[in-house]
């Protein structure tokens, strides 16, 4: 009885111990949200999201040991004015080569489907023949959710706030290639990026739909991505983290072409060397005809507007980097 009691001592130490812990783990973590000002229902999900990334790290790889080349069937959601013209002119170059068929959606549109229309949509990719690439300007589908394979994704992200600069006046003036129709009036033509910012007007309004585009591309279709909120930003996490093959950086374009050469193989053999021999050509056509540097208030004021999508992309760029890291690829 005497060693009995004896061995439980330990035992009742580590519990105390343990229990402590935990119980200043939470503390700490409610102390922090509630500093932040996140409402109850946020705090619980960043709660079970930091859970999971206490346990499991970072991941990197929507796949164990980046395996996808088995991969058949590939959906770019690609995110507007983040080079994704330049990607359909290289995934056409390579469709021959690497044989696989690449399907571009002719319709233009970025907002959540009706159940209806998504449903739609799902059984279409579905059908496609195998391998494939489809491309849509589309906010992520779970097609788990209608009993569909879900196809692995790819996508391409660039600084919030150059993405806005160039998307902005996009809208005014189209790509030096011309032929682009006049998407605004003389009067909204004229206004400088500045004066966008400065006058809080709708395309750089603090609560407006344009600052946090890059989040509802990656968090999805469901009611909580419509709005910016702490609980889209983990959503779109989540959803790279376990959908996404690559999410690249514009910023380091020849890496993102390199990774997916090591990854998807199948479809991306010779991607980086094609990009180099079409870049010439191809890039200087892609920019936007005529853009105004904004000033450094404006770049401020936009970038703390911009906080949300800041970030989802910072937590792509993390992503990415370690994904360079461990293939050994370098710039």
């Amino acid at each position: 009885m005497k060693s009995a009691a004896t061995g439980s001592v330990p035992l009742l130490v580590i519990s105390f111990f343990a229990g402590m812990w935990t119980t200043g783990v939470y503390y700490n973590y409610y102390r922090e949200a509630a500093s932040e000002g996140i409402p109850e229902p946020q705090r619980k999900w960043r709660h079970s999201e930091a859970q999971i990334r206490r346990q499991q790290g970072l991941d990197i790889w929507a796949r164990r040991n980046h395996s996808y080349h088995d991969v058949t069937k590939v959906l770019y959601n690609r995110l507007p004015k983040c080079g994704s013209n330049t990607m359909k002119v290289l995934i056409r170059e390579l469709k021959n080569r690497n044989r696989f068929q690449f399907f571009e959606d002719k319709e233009y549109g970025m907002k959540a489907l009706p159940e209806k229309l998504l449903r739609q949509f799902v059984q279409m990719v579905d059908k496609l023949p195998r391998p494939s690439i489809y491309e849509k300007h589309i906010y992520y589908v779970d097609f788990q959710t209608f009993g569909k394979q879900q196809p692995t994704y790819i996508n391409l992200v660039r600084d919030p706030l150059e993405r806005r600069i160039s998307g902005y006046y996009y809208m005014r003036f189209g790509r030096i290639e011309g032929n682009q129709k006049e998407k605004r009036t003389e009067e909204e033509r004229a206004q400088t990026f500045d004066d966008c910012v400065l006058n809080n007007m709708w395309e750089c309004d603090e609560f407006g739909p344009k600052t946090f585009t890059m989040t509802q591309f990656f968090c999805g279709q469901e009611s909580i991505c419509m709005e910016p909120s702490q609980m889209a930003v983990e959503r779109a996490k989540e959803n790279i983290r376990r959908h996404y093959a690559v999410v690249g950086v514009l910023e380091e374009f020849s890496s993102f072409l390199k990774v997916l050469e090591v990854v998807m193989p199948q479809f991306f053999r010779g991607a980086h060397d094609t990009w180099r021999e079409t870049e010439s050509k191809q890039m200087e056509h892609q920019k936007t005809a005529i853009k105004i540097p904004p000033s450094e208030k404006s770049r401020e004021i936009m970038r703390q507007r911009l906080h949300v999508d800041y970030q989802v992309y910072d937590f792509i760029k993390e992503r990415f980097h370690m994904q360079k890291t461990q293939l050994g690829i370098k710039d």
